[in-house]
């Protein structure tokens, strides 16, 4: 055999010399008339261990009904090389036709092992390892250019299959975020079922978490696309950096209410070198991304766009999500019970206590006022006495451990302002008064509570601080209790992103290194305040102020 043809090559010269339709060929060896478009397209070719060449070889065969016929296939195996006699016989010649196809399969088989390892070079000497894939440098352009890539693989048939993914090749920092957001914008139809947005998260990416502008974006796009019924999956990769830990939960914080989103995380070790990123939409494209130089930012991406590149990338974040964990379980808000009883079982565990909240933690309500705003809501004698209960069981375990712990609260000057000039406590606290307002003399009694609790524990201490102070701080606040957990919620309506989703969520996490990382931040932040603005004699004088406030605000009424 001199001319050796691809297997599709090879069966569509037969079908064409014999006028014979793909379907009908199809119908006769009992297959689905895709496969047989998929032979010709060589996106599929059978393997060693499948019928399909007998079968087809017999067909074709048993089709030749006159000499015009036969004629056709005996010079079409004589211009390939394959010698026949005139006077051939049937089966004769269906030997000679699956003698053909046969040699066709194997040589369509080694150029895809071929293509297949050329695939593989091509995606190791890509990822910087080698510096093969040459790069153009100029910010200007949006690409550095595309690669023509091979995908093998082997179906539930056993056949082989091939597709040409013309991959783009993305260049910059900020180009990789973008693409990225252009990506997740073709998302912006109903999902399947099962579709599943895919989204790592193992590098500092520092460009999205530190620059407003994208991150809104980012917010903006993923907002949407829960929206319309997405299911989002992130992975997380957790190191020591607790800024960058506290920036992903509050970054992720904000999408908590908006739909389907999971959150995986699992720990990164310094020593990796390379850290690859993923963006995965379902049917319509995925990047990898990764760092074109050891320890930087990631600047470069592949954008696959054919379903098997997808689906090899797809299997690839699953195989990452099996060795990790759920990065935190999430609430409604304090409306719940469910939540209520998890902090007070997280705040009888021993150990420091710190708050950084935009309101008076609710430990400074007395009991009986903290059961006074409970009826003011529409709530049954049970779920009064059993919040009540509850509620006595934190006072406790407050006076059992602020004797040996630390306790510290971070408050917002603007949030007691308002309580005394509106009579509004902060958003975490409408669980309790269902926007009742409470009136002056509940106030003062409040403040009046907090005040004993100041002189009466060494230990207890809250800093007063100006909001507008914080901005680019966070936009969540935390309960930190000992090693063991951190509550966080959202502090204004998801950041501030989303205004108009009233919707608020709280979490829990317990990861170490995530608590930890909170319990360091609050450290910082509390050591930085100035010392006036956590004096306690200059915050209780400032507490008074307010009781007078109210006080005279009662005589002019």
């Amino acid at each position: 055999m001199d001319v050796y043809l691809t297997f599709g090559e090879c069966l569509a010269a037969i079908l064409k010399a014999l006028d014979l339709k793909s379907n009908k060929l199809a119908k006769e060896i009992n297959v689905d008339p895709s496969l047989i478009y998929k032979w010709i397209r060589e996106e599929r070719v059978p393997s060693y261990d499948t019928p399909y060449i007998e079968l087809i070889s017999n067909s074709v065969a048993n089709k030749i009904s006159n000499s015009f016929q036969k004629e056709a296939v005996i010079n079409l195996l004589h211009s390939h090389g394959i010698e026949i006699k005139e006077t051939v016989t049937t089966e004769e010649l269906k030997n000679k036709i699956k003698l053909w196809l046969t040699e066709a399969q194997g040589y369509s088989i080694k150029l895809y092992k071929q293509a297949k390892i050329k695939r593989a070079n091509t995606l190791f000497t890509a990822s910087g390892i080698h510096g093969a894939v040459r790069y153009n440098d100029n910010n200007s352009r949006k690409y550095a250019g595309r690669l023509n890539m091979t995908n093998i693989s082997l179906d539930e048939s056993g056949h082989f299959g091939v597709t040409t993914d013309y991959i783009q090749v993305i260049n910059g920092e900020t180009e990789v975020i973008n693409s990225a957001l252009r990506l997740l914008k073709q998302a912006r139809r109903k999902p399947n079922s099962d579709d599943k947005i895919l989204i790592t998260l193992n590098s500092e990416m520092n460009i999205l978490l530190n620059n407003t502008d994208l991150k809104n974006k980012w917010l903006h796009i993923l907002n949407d696309i829960l929206g319309y019924g997405w299911t989002v999956i992130f992975l997380i990769g957790l190191n020591d950096n607790c800024q960058r830990t506290i920036k992903i939960v509050e970054y992720l914080q904000a999408l908590l209410s908006c739909g389907n989103l999971y959150v995986f995380y699992h720990k990164v070790n310094d020593n990796i070198l390379f850290l690859n990123e993923l963006c995965i939409v379902p049917h319509i494209g995925a990047l990898l991304c990764f760092s074109s130089k050891i320890g930087q930012q990631v600047d470069r991406a592949f954008w696959y766009h054919e379903k098997e590149s997808i689906e090899i990338l797809t299997s690839y974040f699953f195989q990452q999500l099996t060795f990790s964990k759920p990065l935190m379980k999430t609430y409604p808000s304090q409306k719940t019970i469910e939540f209520q009883q998890v902090l007070v079982e997280e705040e009888e565990f021993p150990g420091d206590r710190y708050v950084f909240k935009n309101g008076l933690s609710t430990i400074t309500i007395p009991l009986d006022l903290y059961k006074k705003y409970l009826k003011f809501g529409n709530r049954t004698s049970q779920e009064i006495s059993y919040r009540e209960f509850l509620h006595k069981r934190r006072l406790e375990s407050f006076e059992a451990q602020v004797r040996y712990y630390e306790y510290k609260d971070i408050c917002f000057v603007e949030s007691l302002e308002k309580l005394v000039r509106y009579k509004k406590y902060a958003p975490d606290e409408y669980y309790m008064l269902e926007n009742r307002i409470p009136d002056n003399g509940d106030i003062v009694y409040h403040l009046e509570n907090l005040i004993n609790m100041l002189r009466k524990h060494e230990n207890y201490e809250i800093a007063f601080v100006n909001k507008h102070d914080f901005n680019n701080l966070s936009n969540i606040c935390w309960l930190v209790k000992g090693n063991s957990s951190v509550f966080i919620e959202t502090l204004n309506k998801n950041g501030g992103v989303f205004e108009n989703n009233p919707e608020k969520i709280n979490n829990i996490i317990t990861e170490k290194s995530i608590v930890n990382g909170f319990r360091d931040c609050f450290l910082k932040i509390w050591n930085h305040i100035p010392d006036e603005n956590k004096n306690k004699r200059n915050t209780i004088n400032f507490l008074q102020s307010l009781i007078e406030k109210c006080n005279t605000d009662d005589n002019v009424e």
